[in-house]
């Protein structure tokens, strides 16, 4: 009960952090907009696949636009902060604080990027419960990648170059796959089969938490 109540605190802090800087996350947002903007004026000319270019553009702004708004999580830490860290929180709770964390922003940031898709280039997904679901999973396992990556690259130099060199190749399995199901929102007769993409993606990000939670152990001690 008391590590819930220190992850709760922990969050906290996050958000107080993030509300009184809110730079990083409002340029995700405007990031978000200018590139649904251009999607649109670049797709205009190909509406018989529309609904393969969206979703394709799509996960693309997503991905490079959320980037940095989520692996800050540890790349704002100083080195005094992480022995603060150390003395006052359990390594788990650290790490289940900032994935947590993670995940609200980088949900929030794919509500704002799928707010913008849709009110510039239309709404064609047939089947929003699906993609909604195949969306929260996909988000979730690249938030908590990118946040244990931040993690791994603030303890190094140049943290702001690593942080996505190290990531990208990491989630391309996870993309790649959301990618897949999420095209099969859009065509009816594909539905049959989403499932077991759904399947994939819960498994991932189980094995994602798993290995995060191992190797952060280790991480934390250096």
């Amino acid at each position: 009960m008391r590590s819930i109540e220190k992850v709760i605190s922990l969050i906290k802090i996050e958000w107080a952090f993030d509300f009184k800087k809110p730079a990083i996350l409002a340029s995700s947002v405007l990031q978000m907009a200018v590139m649904s903007l251009l999607s649109m004026l670049t797709a205009a000319n190909q509406s018989s696949n529309l609904a393969r270019t969206w979703n394709s553009l799509f996960w693309i702004t997503l991905i490079f636009c959320t980037l940095q708004a989520i692996s800050k999580n540890f790349l704002t830490v100083s080195r005094n902060r992480w022995i603060y860290w150390n003395q006052v929180a359990a390594p788990a709770e650290l790490l289940w604080s900032k994935i947590i964390y993670g995940w609200i922003s980088m949900l929030f940031l794919t509500c704002v990027n799928f707010f913008f898709f849709s009110w510039f280039l239309g709404m064609p997904v047939l089947h929003l419960w699906a993609y909604f679901k195949i969306l929260l999973l996909v988000t979730g396992g690249i938030s908590t990648v990118f946040t244990f990556i931040g993690a791994i690259a603030s303890k190094a130099n140049q943290a702001g170059f690593l942080a996505p060199v190290l990531s990208l190749p990491v989630i391309l399995p996870l993309i790649l796959l959301g990618i897949k199901a999420s095209n099969k929102a859009f065509n009816p007769i594909l539905m049959s089969s989403v499932n077991k993409d759904i399947y994939m993606l819960t498994a991932l990000n189980g094995l994602i938490l798993v290995l995060s939670g191992i190797l952060f152990s280790s991480l934390w001690k250096d």
